[in-house]
């Protein structure tokens, strides 16, 4: 794959940050607008952009290829998994964030972040590769990320929070995770649409890419960087995370994946940055989220460099 045209689009995206930064700091918008706009991101445009992805596909002689991308998506989090018990050993972790760094390394932001970049760089057709990752990462989020986020929790206070699994399950079905399920069916069965729902779904996922990367600048610019830039081990993190990581990968499946796309969908997906919702599970059950947001602050920033370095082994 050309690497300047994936530089390229990063900058693109690059920009769409900057301008979201930019108004914050202007005070043209709020943390409370912020994290409204972010709800409607996640529950209504991210979702009609994973249907929009495959409205109007043919789906003819595609099974093969939706299988094998089933395949590499459990590829995908068993290698993240495995990797996740070595990286803090890697880091030098202290023990009270370990788990911390595990839960970093496993989740990370497949879908807010990827869909975009996976949208840019591939084309909409793309997308319901996508819809298979954002499946079963909801699935792994609200089991296993959650018994992580509670040992987390144990380690760095010594309070463990209790969880309820009729909960975590409820949350499990969310919107996106509905139009990732309607999506996969709509593609397999080779479903039509009516022209005016094909046009709503291509305005509505349109909006989705530049106000993702708008509300990710925004989140940036409420942190303090200058403090983030001097932790040397969040730099390690990434360079093993988001580089090594995914080029070792890259070499290792090229030869064994006839299809560009879905393998470059899986190297995309497996270097990106950390997912904010790690934070989230973390915060939420008492544990130490500051060092997860800098992962997530520096992930961020640097994967605008680190997408295009391993778009070279593609």
């Amino acid at each position: 794959m050309e690497t300047g045209i994936i530089f390229g689009q990063m900058l693109v995206l690059l920009v769409m940050m900057v301008i979201g930064y930019y108004v914050y700091k202007k005070e043209w918008i709020d943390k409370k607008a912020a994290k409204q706009l972010s709800g409607l991101v996640v529950n209504v445009f991210n979702p009609v952009l994973v249907l929009n992805g495959v409205i109007g596909q043919n789906a003819g002689g595609s099974g093969e290829k939706l299988m094998l991308n089933l395949g590499l998506v459990f590829l995908y989090f068993a290698v993240l998994i495995l990797f996740s018990f070595l990286m803090p050993v890697l880091l030098r972790t202290e023990k009270k964030l370990k788990t911390t760094v595990r839960l970093m390394t496993v989740f990370a932001n497949v879908g807010f972040m990827g869909i975009p970049v996976v949208q840019s760089i591939y084309g909409e057709e793309a997308i319901i590769y996508v819809a298979f990752y954002i499946l079963v990462y909801n699935l792994l989020l609200y089991t296993y990320g959650i018994r992580m986020a509670e040992k987390s929790a144990l380690e760095y206070r010594g309070v463990e929070a209790s969880g309820s699994w009729k909960e975590n399950l409820k949350r499990m079905w969310n919107p996106g995770v509905i139009a990732a399920l309607l999506a996969v069916v709509v593609f397999a069965a080779d479903l039509s649409v009516p022209g005016p729902v094909e046009t709503f779904c291509g305005y509505m996922g349109n909006a989705t890419v530049p106000l993702s990367m708008i509300l990710i600048g925004i989140s940036l610019a409420q942190e303090d960087l200058k403090k983030i830039f001097a932790d040397i081990r969040i730099y390690l993190f990434i360079l093993l995370r988001m580089i090594a990581l995914p080029a070792v990968m890259a070499l290792l499946l090229k030869p064994l994946i006839p299809d560009p796309v879905i393998l470059g969908v899986f190297v995309l997906e497996i270097g990106m940055p950390v997912g904010s919702v790690a934070a989230m599970l973390i915060q939420e059950k008492g544990g130490d989220d500051q060092y997860c947001t800098k992962g997530i602050v520096m992930s961020t920033l640097c994967s605008i460099l680190t997408i295009p370095i391993i778009s070279i082994f593609l």
